[in-house]
């Protein structure tokens, strides 16, 4: 039977990311909740995904914290799909805010110098915010979510807010959703068809749940996420065992997310390979960038990761 198991959030959060996503901060609010003017504005973006929808406002921040670790990343600290939009911009890169803000981190943050801080997709417990704040104003997740768990829509809501941009981001929002919108016109026939996201890891395979990012984007694609493989215990994520590898068969759709080649012990897994979803051709092997993608849907996330499904099936 599945089981969720906190220890490994580090690993399932975000794939290239090293962060402890178990540990979970307090509820709360932006310190700022008036927003400001943001010609001016010097952003630090810390959340998983925070620079991608500071850039599609139109905001180029001074700081962004990376998914990707140091020996990964290329040193501009935002992934393909943002490339574009960051031009010329040289932000300050800072690497490990999933583990926590520690000293080193405040410090690098600080000398950046800005005057708000977003940190919206983030796990900022009371002494992180004490830090920040002492900083610059701080924006952080919406009151009633849960860390690394936060509605793509809500998060673009809360920046965009923020920032004062509060029309951009619901113009944002809408072509994100008109995006999805397309992707089930033109794919009727997958309307309503069971599916899942999965990453392989230390020789189970974990499912997430609608509660994750990637399993929101499964079901903003039309897919089902079937009730058995949600849980009721509230965690993103559900650990499958080998021995019970056979509940996946009941899925239309197993989309394996294979970051930095960890889909490789399944591709030779004897268990897996002799499943009926495999047999039958229902898997999908998605690569590190459109894995990432999924794991912090956004409005310039979203398009891209949607186009990378489109050539996949």
């Amino acid at each position: 039977m599945a089981s969720s198991l906190r220890r490994l959030s580090a690993v399932l959060l975000a794939s290239t990311l090293a962060v402890t996503a178990c540990s979970r901060a307090e509820d709360t609010q932006s310190s700022d909740e008036a927003g400001s003017s943001a010609s001016n504005e010097r952003v630090a973006a810390l959340g998983l995904g925070d620079a991608d929808t500071l850039l599609a406002l139109g905001i180029k921040p001074v700081a962004v914290a990376s998914i990707s670790t140091q020996a990964e990343g290329d040193g501009s600290g935002v992934e393909p799909w943002a490339k574009e939009l960051l031009g010329d911009a040289k932000p300050t890169v800072i690497y490990g805010t999933g583990q926590g803000y520690s000293a080193e981190i405040i410090e690098q943050i600080t000398a950046t110098d800005p005057s708000k801080i977003i940190a919206v997709n983030s796990a900022v417990d009371a002494q992180a915010k004490e830090a920040l704040e002492k900083i610059a104003p701080t924006t952080l997740k919406p009151e009633g979510t849960t860390d690394w768990q936060i509605p793509w829509d809500k998060q673009v809501t809360q920046i965009a807010q923020a920032v004062d941009k509060k029309d951009e981001g619901e113009d944002l929002i809408e072509k994100a959703e008109k995006a999805f919108e397309d992707f089930r016109k033109a794919h009727p026939e997958m309307e309503g068809k069971k599916a899942a996201a999965v990453m392989p890891y230390d020789g189970k395979i974990s499912v997430y749940t609608s509660g994750d990012g990637r399993g929101q984007f499964i079901e903003d694609l039309g897919f089902e996420i079937p009730e058995a493989l949600e849980g009721t215990d509230g965690a993103f994520f559900q650990t499958y065992a080998p021995e019970n590898y056979q509940d996946l068969n009941q899925l239309d759709y197993l989309f394996v997310l294979d970051y930095n080649g960890t889909a490789d012990a399944l591709k030779s897994d004897e268990t897996f390979q002799n499943l009926d979803i495999t047999r039958d051709g229902r898997v999908y092997y998605m690569d590190t960038d459109t894995s990432n993608a999924m794991s912090m849907p956004n409005p310039v996330t979203i398009p891209w990761a949607i186009k990378k499904f489109d050539e996949q099936l």
